[in-house]
């Protein structure tokens, strides 16, 4: 049981050290932006100020498919609750999937796609940790 425990204290703590340093680049892009400096994820500083087209597509794509998923979910399922971390985590793999299918379909560069490995372990982390039996951890 005390390796169970210390297991899921490390998954904890490396989903918090990750969401937070996501929360800190989710907070500091939009008021650089309102300051004129553009930043392209992960820490990229646009020259012209402009993010790539197929970026800003598969961003777009996956807001509404993550919109169609919850209506969806509202409509046949009623009211059932979800912890935060278990919205981010659909929203990262809607986020994944959407911007692989847009990528491929716009022809983004090879390099592109490194971003979306990098994204692989967070996907992982966070679909542990939304599990059923991790969920008491957060509470």
């Amino acid at each position: 049981m005390k390796l169970f425990m210390a297991k899921n204290n490390q998954y904890k703590l490396i989903a918090k050290i990750i969401i937070g340093f996501l929360a800190l680049w989710a907070f500091l892009v939009p008021i650089l932006q309102v300051f004129g400096t553009t930043i392209v994820f992960p820490l990229r500083i646009s020259e012209s100020g402009e993010i790539p087209y197929y970026r800003l597509l598969g961003v777009r794509t996956a807001v509404c498919f993550t919109f169609v998923f919850f209506a969806v979910r509202f409509l046949f399922i009623e009211y059932s609750k979800f912890y935060p971390i278990k919205f981010l985590d659909i929203f990262l793999k809607i986020l994944f999937i959407s911007n692989l299918l847009v990528w491929i379909a716009h022809g983004a560069e090879i390099g592109e796609y490194v971003l979306l490995i990098v994204f692989l372990p967070l996907i992982i982390i966070t679909h542990i940790i939304s599990g059923e039996k991790y969920r008491k951890y957060f509470g």
